[in-house]
């Protein structure tokens, strides 16, 4: 399961059918690739982990997926992201007179990378690595930015022994890539932000940076940490898409959608359509997943929505997009000045006269024979009938807290998110000081892809 779906997933119940063409998936074909990692693109660790990691890190991916193009032996080029970094949960922390999150950064100095894929039958060897760097040709960082927009989460970086770590003007945290044959450049979402990355593909400068309290609206550096955006892709048209994680809040209330972007590079025109959650499928709209946005053709995208359904189990499922269908929502607001997520009745909708993308199921990963919770991200082959997935890779390791405190009922303190840390104090659990110590360990965890091959081309559907 990915990291950011290990969050808890339990909230608010609410159904919106009206926009959901409720069409039965087909039976497809799934098989899985190894991905296979030779030992000199391993990541070197600080002496005083080799011990526990003799061989290094494994390299982690799956942070974005995008098909680049068939080769004439058969094989398929694919790129993804090495996401921020191994990164943790850490404790709550005092920042700004308030309580806030915290990540717990394994490797301070990691610049995050795009990688290179060749798959052939059922093996994909990693080939290639492009760290990303400034206009000037210094490495970015994987730590995260000082917040500029008012609203927007914090997540103060600490280093293993709990010290601060400074924002980093130039931290990005890549979610999702595709390379632009036209204009001759990466575009790589980050997260944090949000923001589109436009990136040279010979020395990975990022060149442009267009991010939410610049070029594209304020609200959506409103997301709750971990929720900015995931995937991007080029429509044949030319046009960048990319998509919020998940829904937007307002009064603490959720959305009953999730805002795709799309970016006309040529006239510089944003568009913002809304994702209709498929509530009827899961129950907690404000923990459904959603992004990989796959442009199949103009105005057609497809969408990755995971949750965890009714009945307590996770689903994967992919839906055709129809943004034709749907009304531009970037910088609209209500005479209130209450951005469209507002609107959670259909009613609301109606009376507004805004209209959401109507979508079709075209995949159900789990009914289809997927055996694992969920994925981390998914591209369409050349073929335009084979999807591919990818499990997110933390890295090969984990989290642990040793010396943990215990709760009341006897049981231990776990979670990193219950420890509290002053500034110029230790931690305390609960009421009581604690010794408890953050570190890591090993895992057998390793990168994977999952090739599903439809009953008919995407665009059939």
């Amino acid at each position: 399961m990915p990291a950011r779906l290990l969050a808890t997933l339990l909230l608010a119940v609410w159904a919106l059918p009206a926009f959901v063409v409720p069409v039965r998936a087909q039976t497809a074909a799934i098989r899985s690739a190894e991905v296979v990692i030779p030992q000199n693109m391993h990541i070197p660790v600080p002496a005083g982990l080799k011990q526990l990691f003799p061989q290094g890190f494994v390299p982690g991916m799956g942070f974005g997926l995008n098909c680049a193009i068939a080769q004439s032996d058969g094989s398929m080029v694919l790129h993804t992201l090495t996401g921020r970094g191994p990164v943790l949960p850490g404790p709550t922390v005092q920042q700004g007179g308030a309580w806030t999150g915290s990540g717990l950064f394994v490797l301070p100095g990691y610049t995050p990378s795009i990688l290179t894929l060749k798959l052939s039958g059922n093996k994909a060897e990693l080939v290639g690595a492009i760290p990303l760097c400034d206009e000037g040709g210094k490495p970015v960082s994987g730590l995260p930015p000082a917040p500029t927009v008012t609203g927007a989460p914090v997540v103060v970086p600490l280093d293993l022994g709990l010290g601060r770590l400074p924002f980093a003007a130039t931290g990005f945290d890549p979610q999702g890539v595709a390379f632009d044959v036209k204009r001759g450049v990466y575009w790589i979402a980050d997260s944090y932000r949000p923001a589109l990355l436009r990136v040279s593909p010979r020395d990975g400068r990022v060149l442009e940076v267009l991010a939410a309290g610049g070029d594209l609206e304020d609200l959506l550096a409103t997301h709750r940490p971990g929720w900015g955006f995931s995937g991007v892709s080029l429509s044949p048209v030319g046009k960048v898409h990319t998509m919020m994680r998940g829904v937007l809040f307002v009064n603490d209330v959720p959305a009953v959608f999730s805002r795709i972007i799309e970016y006309d590079p040529d006239s510089e025109r944003v568009r913002q359509l809304a994702y209709p959650i498929d509530t009827e499928t899961f129950p907690d709209r404000a923990r459904v997943v959603t992004g990989d946005p796959v442009a199949y053709a103009d105005k057609k995208v497809l969408v990755l929505e995971q949750g965890i359904d009714k009945e307590g189990k996770p689903r994967s499922l992919v839906f055709a997009a129809d943004l034709s269908q749907g009304h531009n929502i970037s910088r609209v607001f209500n005479e209130e000045g209450k951005p469209t997520e507002i609107l959670v009745e259909p009613a609301q909708w109606k009376a507004a006269g805004t209209r959401l993308v109507k979508k079709t199921l075209v995949l159900d990963l789990q009914a289809s024979g997927f055996s694992e919770p969920f994925v981390e991200s998914m591209t369409l082959l050349s073929d335009g009938r084979t999807l591919a997935f990818m499990s997110g890779h933390g890295f090969g390791l984990e989290g642990q807290i040793s010396g943990y405190a215990t709760n009341k009922d006897g049981t231990p303190g776990l979670n990193p998110a219950s420890y509290m840390l002053a500034d110029g104090k230790g931690l305390v659990y609960g009421d009581q000081p604690s010794k408890a110590v953050f570190g890591i360990r090993p895992t057998r965890e390793v990168p994977r892809l999952w090739l599903v091959t439809l009953p008919k081309k995407v665009v059939d559907y």
